[in-house]
């Protein structure tokens, strides 16, 4: 269950005297945390879609946190909060250095991995494009999840997703991967796995193993080509042909 400003005020024992940095937060700001400062791309006042609000940090900083080192000095903080801004960048290892570098602690929210990879239901409406259903969030990139204190960061691969083995409708473990540090983020990350399909696979395959009694699988999309490409496709799986059977 997602942890609401009382809660992480508790948890953490947060004091209204804390410097507390906000990273990426301009479109949900925290409203009875007392933020010394908000680091974003846009300020809140500039927010998309209907999150634009004045904002209520007392310092702003903008600049790209994909990118950009953080302008302060080492231990600026005394916490650090970054809830549902990783999994929207394209590379977000650079952020979760400096976090560790300017905050002497923190918490870090982002969707669990099973609840971003479910599929959507049916929808027309939204996007104006035609039917879709779309596996989690469609501006998600990453997957995350807190093992034993380590952070680990899985691509999340699109056109896999929407391969019949991974079409899945229903999670019923936790919303969130929820993470807290102290001193130092500790990660987990194999780059293999942005260039190995294969091995990407694997680790999707080790996921649902691990995970199958929270996930509902169903048929989400339906694949049509000419009869003589799909006939040619499956004499090639029953001669076992193929990149694939290299693996």
């Amino acid at each position: 269950m997602p942890l609401t400003d009382q809660d992480l005020i508790s948890k953490f024992k947060l004091k209204p005297s804390d410097r507390i940095l906000d990273i990426g937060g301009g479109s949900k700001q925290h409203d009875q945390i007392n933020i010394h400062t908000l680091v974003d791309i846009l300020p809140p006042e500039k927010a998309p879609y209907t999150y634009a609000s004045k904002l209520k940090a007392r310092h702003f900083v903008q600049l790209n946190i994909e990118t950009d080192p953080l302008p302060f000095p080492d231990n600026q903080f005394d916490f650090v909060l970054c809830t549902h801004t990783l999994e929207d960048l394209h590379s977000p290892l650079h952020i979760i250095k400096e976090m560790s570098r300017v905050g002497k602690k923190g918490y870090i929210a982002t969707p669990s991995r099973g609840i971003d990879m479910v599929f959507t239901d049916f929808d027309i409406t939204n996007w104006l494009t035609g039917a879709r259903r779309v596996p989690g969030l469609a501006h998600h990139k990453w997957f995350f999840e807190n093992k034993k204190g380590v952070l680990h960061l899985t691509p999340k691969n699109y056109p896999l997703l929407y391969s019949s083995e991974f079409q899945y409708v229903d999670w019923s473990g936790p919303d969130e991967c929820q993470y807290s540090w102290q001193k130092q983020i500790n990660i987990k990350y194999d780059p293999k796995l942005d260039i190995d399909i294969h091995l990407l696979i694997k680790n999707y395959r080790r996921f649902i193993s691990q995970n199958q009694n929270h996930l509902r699988k169903a048929t989400t999309n339906i694949f049509i080509d000419d009869p003589i490409t799909v006939a040619k496709a499956y004499l090639k799986l029953l001669l076992k042909r193929g990149v694939g059977f290299r693996q």
